[in-house]
């Protein structure tokens, strides 16, 4: 597997297909084919530019490796980074396709976090001075991010979740011009992050050790990264893109928020019970997530139960959102055909408008629980017993 096949299937895992994009030409003109980035991941208002670069022919002398790096990663690299960020500059849109072969138009004004990273794969004889380089600072492109491929794997296997890698290279950027230790190597600078350390130190590796990874708990993988291949389709036939992007957009401890919710709704549905909404906002992607089982009313067959389901969803979807004063929603609802388990998902997107129909209906039937604010932690880390 070559270094681009490599990335692509580990974007493709951590990000999902629909926003990983490996097919990067354009062309500006006819007859001239342009690459914009070797991998590009994109959600949002956030890109990921990734150049790579493998070393085909390594050598057992450090001194023609060390030259390599600075041929290959140092110079030709990040030049290209600089060009992809002038392609997008120069095009007013540049037509891109993800990993499922879906087109889209990417823009430069719509793009406020534009991540750069070199990911390298080198040869074993890569002296030490080189292989601790973090970072280039690019005069015009700013902080380019150097990674080698098995640390870059590891950012991505430990974290998971799209909005956490987002975080994490956002510390990385902010710390990495301030390790005076050589002794700090990438899953310091990763243990760093999930224990919330201003700065990292050597060592600080141990806390990965201690971290609990709960999959059973958070991941949404399964159930968002599958959502192409079960939710019905509509005359919009990209509208699920949207909804997975609401989940990217939110850290680790919204998903295990979501999924514990999830879960209960899960089981009063196939108990056939009756069990009041659960909605949750995350403040800083300014969207509601509304989950609910299937309420037990609910006609048990025939077109009265599909107009039944998808009403019972869309009000439920727009109370949630309206009672939270946010410009998003996504409303997912969970029932039971026979044995089979059946989700149905709606995106409501608008503005906030105040309405007194609305307000008398949440003051007088207000369908939910009662809402709090509370910090949740995204990582959870075990603590060493004393004197340990």
């Amino acid at each position: 597997m070559t270094l681009e096949e490599h990335v692509a299937q580990v974007n493709g895992a951590a990000f999902w297909k629909e926003f990983t994009l490996a097919e990067n030409t354009f062309a500006p003109k006819p007859g001239q084919e342009l690459e914009l980035a070797d991998n590009l991941v994109w959600f949002g208002d956030f890109a990921l530019v990734l150049q790579l670069k493998e070393r085909e022919a390594p050598t057992e002398d450090p001194a023609a490796e060390a030259t390599w790096f600075a041929r290959k990663v140092l110079d030709k690299a990040t030049s290209q980074v600089r060009d992809s960020l002038r392609f997008l500059d120069e095009q007013p849109q540049i037509s891109v396709t993800n990993a499922r072969g879906q087109a889209f138009d990417i823009r430069r004004a719509d793009l406020a976090d534009v991540v750069k990273i070199v990911v390298y794969q080198p040869g074993k004889a890569l002296p030490d001075e080189q292989a601790r380089k973090r970072f280039h600072v690019s005069r015009t492109a700013g902080f380019i991010h150097l990674l080698d491929i098995e640390d870059y794997r590891g950012i991505l296997d430990t974290l998971r979740v799209p909005e956490d890698i987002r975080r994490y290279f956002a510390y990385r950027e902010q710390v990495a011009p301030k390790i005076e230790d050589a002794g700090v190597e990438e899953p310091d600078i990763m243990g760093a992050f999930i224990g919330e350390a201003e700065l990292p130190v050597a060592g600080m590796r141990e806390i990965l050790g201690r971290l609990v990874q709960d999959y059973d708990a958070f991941d949404l993988s399964s159930l968002i990264g599958n959502l192409h291949d079960h939710i019905e389709k509509d005359e919009h036939p990209l509208a699920y893109y949207r909804i997975m992007l609401q989940f990217a957009l939110v850290p680790r401890s919204v998903w295990r928020a979501i999924k514990e919710r999830f879960l209960l709704s899960l089981e009063a549905a196939k108990a056939g019970e009756f069990k009041m909404p659960y909605r949750l906002t995350f403040p800083d992607s300014r969207c509601t997530f509304m989950i609910t089982p299937l309420h037990p009313d609910v006609p048990k067959e025939g077109p009265e139960r599909e107009k039944a389901r998808i009403a019972g969803l869309t009000n439920l979807t727009r109370l949630a959102k309206y009672d939270h004063k946010t410009p998003k929603a996504v409303g997912i609802q969970v029932g039971y055909e026979g044995e089979h388990v059946t989700i149905d998902w709606t995106l409501i997107e608008q503005d906030w408008v105040q309405d007194d129909e609305t307000e008398k209906m949440l003051a007088e039937r207000n369908p939910f629980r009662s809402a709090s604010e509370k910090k949740v932690d995204s990582f959870f880390v075990v603590n060493l017993p004393e004197g340990a």
